[in-house]
């Protein structure tokens, strides 16, 4: 298919997308001047910010992490890659830290989530006889590691599934990766980590690969995310700082010799560029925050509680538990068109839509974030 023919059947489908930018105000986004010809030029609640914890543009915070920058960490660039030259003391400090809250467990960082899960999934893919058990809602990230690798799919949070291509295969591999997450980005929804860990427990061969890119900093004991009170028992555990953490990079968490065999094989960390030391510096800064945040944590709870309540009331399918609420739409224009309706009374909720998920269940994902209040949740749930 050429490019003309592709980008055709892309608008055809309700697929085609473009990129808009905004101005930020707390809750509000507004559409950038040189993007309003296209938009409504007006301030629109956000509702599709994954910064949970609504840390990034808070400046109370921002004042008191500059207040406690040294010079060495105001380096805009670290201008090599980390194996080369990159390298400062503010990396190694981080991954103490993580390493020493999710003890036993060793922190590697990487630029971004997507980063680490393409860079780690494909090495490990490297070693020989090894098969990959994914949740078919994994994210891309997950899949695109797995292209070249053995690998096979189960129906989301389908333990009794899981466990028979387990049961299937294990014989035919030296290891088997189940690859989940904590909390699913789309869905809402938290894998069944009990029930995977025990099943885990039966095959000393199988490993366990937790993403918990939108748990960590919101959900478990201090916002450490739903595997922290089971570390021992994962395996390779990733953490991306670009949702609640309001910053940027990842890391994956793994035991010595795991730590030294991505040091050597994970290409995103060997051929990219390191991040600069002033963002590593802001990500250890909101680390030493998580713990003390629980306030924000209850307060989502609690808009998660009332959205999800006032939605049933209305009589919308709905999907998620946590601060991720979806109601479904179905066919991708039909979400396209509760979308714009939601623009035009100030709210800014984009539709999902078939790639990204499966076809016939494209919906408004609704992302929450601490500095929304109730009376938001309630304009909302009269809007629609």
């Amino acid at each position: 298919m050429g490019l003309d023919t592709q980008l055709k059947s892309l608008k055809d489908t309700h697929n085609f997308r473009t990129i808009t930018d905004y101005q930020h105000n707390d809750i509000f986004i507004t559409p950038y001047v040189s993007h309003a010809y296209h938009l409504p030029h007006k301030p629109l609640i956000n509702f599709a910010s994954n910064d949970y914890l609504a840390l990034s543009l808070d400046a109370t915070l921002v004042q008191e992490f500059l207040s406690t920058l040294c010079a060495q960490d105001i380096v805009f660039s670290s201008a090599s890659s980390r194996s080369l030259s990159g390298g400062f003391p503010i990396y190694d400090t981080l991954e103490s830290h993580l390493s020493q809250l999710y003890a036993p467990k060793k922190a590697l960082l990487f630029n971004s989530g997507y980063h680490c899960n393409l860079s780690c999934i494909q090495a490990l893919g490297t070693l020989t006889r090894t098969l990959f058990l994914l949740d078919r809602f994994s994210h891309a990230s997950v899949f695109d590691g797995v292209r070249n690798a053995h690998f096979k799919r189960f129906k989301h949070n389908d333990i009794a599934a899981l466990a028979t291509l387990v049961e299937s295969y294990h014989r035919h591999y030296e290891r088997v990766i189940i690859v989940t997450e904590g909390l699913f980005s789309m869905e809402g929804d938290f894998c069944k980590i009990n029930d995977i860990i025990q099943l885990k427990k039966t095959y000393p061969n199988v490993f366990l690969y937790i993403d918990e890119a939108h748990s960590v900093g919101v959900c478990g004991k201090d916002g450490l995310g739903i595997a922290y009170e089971y570390i021992e028992e994962i395996d390779f555990l990733v953490l991306t700082f670009g949702k609640a953490l309001a910053s940027v990079g990842a890391c994956m968490l793994c035991n010595t010799a795991q730590r030294d065999f991505f040091v050597n094989t994970s290409r995103g960390l060997i051929y990219s560029t390191a991040l600069p030391p002033i963002n590593v510096a802001w990500s250890s800064f909101i680390w030493s925050k998580i713990p003390t945040l629980n306030h924000k944590r209850e307060k989502l709870q609690l808009l998660s509680h009332h959205l999800c309540l006032s939605l049933k009331e209305k009589g919308y399918t709905i999907r998620g538990e946590a601060h991720i609420i979806s109601l479904m739409c179905g066919d991708n224009h039909s979400a396209i068109k509760l979308s714009k309706k939601l623009r035009e009374r100030g709210f800014f909720a984009p539709a999902i839509k078939e790639p990204t998920i499966p076809k016939g269940t494209a919906r408004i994902r609704f992302s929450l974030n601490a500095n929304l209040e109730l009376e938001h949740i309630f304009q909302l749930a009269e809007a629609l």
